[in-house]
């Protein structure tokens, strides 16, 4: 395991330290979980939410999107368990599975027989709490009991710095659309000042008189007050005729 290492961690912080996008690095995630293990057919990466509701997957092919979705919607299955349990969970032969039958038998019918999940666990930074499941990974196979105990320490390995950088992507682009909304709302009341200024110099009205005047266009018209705004400030405009 040792020797395996630094390629494992490389295959992560390579790929995703240049990824700025939460999907792409997710996808890179799968990739490279399908290529850390011998046997593997596919594999997927999962972001969740804290209603089990998955943000962001990815998944090396098509038939491991569709074993995926399946878990989605059934709302059950290897995957979502080892995210809601933060353990790992594997299953030897999907045709003899009793955990999650209905998942298990049409898995089977895809032709996957073996399966491994691990969680994407985040620690408390400030050691007082259990880690924190963000979502799991899974490697699938097409024959039974592809995988061992070996390869749950494999991609044990692999997911620990994968949910670190998954973590900090997130948290980032959470914040640039915070600042994007952020930017937008200032710009749109910066147009409804403006816009206000202008009705009250060709009206020779108030400012809450100027308000009111554009606040009857946006209902009348069913459009933001911003787009009111945007009008007001066009050259030619029809509401400095407004009573």
């Amino acid at each position: 395991m040792a020797g395996e290492l630094p390629e494992i961690f490389a295959r992560v912080t390579g790929l995703l330290l240049t990824e700025p996008v939460v999907d792409r690095a997710v996808a890179n995630i799968a990739q490279a979980a399908h290529q850390s293990l011998p046997g593997s057919v596919g594999a997927g990466g999962t972001l969740i939410d804290a209603h089990g509701r998955p943000t962001s997957t990815a998944s090396t092919n098509s038939i491991v999107k569709r074993a995926d979705r399946l878990q989605y919607d059934l709302g059950d299955g290897p995957c979502l368990a080892a995210w809601a349990s933060a353990q790992t969970v594997r299953v030897d032969d999907l045709r003899h599975d009793q955990h999650w039958p209905e998942w298990s038998r049409a898995g089977a019918r895809l032709g996957l027989l073996s399966c491994i999940s691990v969680p994407l666990l985040v620690p408390d930074v400030t050691g007082r709490s259990e880690p924190e499941a963000i979502g799991a990974m899974k490697v699938y196979a097409d024959v039974p009991h592809a995988f061992d105990e070996r390869s749950e320490q494999v991609l044990s390995l692999l997911a620990g710095p994968a949910a670190l950088i998954l973590a900090n992507l997130q948290a980032r682009e959470r914040a640039e659309q915070l600042s994007d909304a952020l930017k937008d709302a200032l710009h749109s009341r910066s147009l409804i000042d403006m816009a206000k200024g202008v009705l009250m110099e060709r009206l020779r009205v108030s400012e809450r008189a100027a308000l009111q005047v554009m606040i009857a266009r946006a209902r009348t018209q069913e459009i933001p007050l911003s787009a009111v705004a945007h009008e007001t400030l066009e050259p030619t405009t029809d509401l400095d005729r407004t009573p």
